[in-house]
């Protein structure tokens, strides 16, 4: 049988990239105080896009919260509290583990 070695490595280079990306965690803050129970939304490359891929965790009394996205590259994250959701906000996600600190504002958005 004659093998093919760079079809096997490129086979394996390909399984590797569609694996998910490092994990998203950190804290959502509001009045600078951990923001309990808040839902956190990550869509890639964006809401509101067909397709787009969308993860979504909520934060423990602590206001921590830890996600593994579907995808690197450029996405976006929104929190929410119930029924409302803040203004969606780019974030960057890489095969490494990220921390992403968020204070939001009373909206639940990022303050400009």
């Amino acid at each position: 049988m004659n093998a093919k070695p760079g079809f096997c490595l490129t086979i394996l280079v390909g399984i590797s990239c569609v694996a998910l990306a490092g994990p998203l965690y950190g804290t959502v803050r509001l009045n600078n105080a951990p923001l309990a129970g808040a839902d956190i939304e990550v869509a890639c490359p964006q809401f509101n896009t067909s397709p787009h891929s969308e993860v979504s965790a909520t934060t423990d009394a602590q206001g921590s919260f830890t996600l593994r996205v579907p995808s690197v590259g450029r996405c976006q994250m929104r929190v929410g509290k119930g029924p409302h959701k803040g203004n969606p906000f780019a974030v960057f996600v890489s095969n490494n583990a990220l921390r992403f600190d968020v204070q939001v504002d009373a909206d639940l958005s990022r303050p400009q």
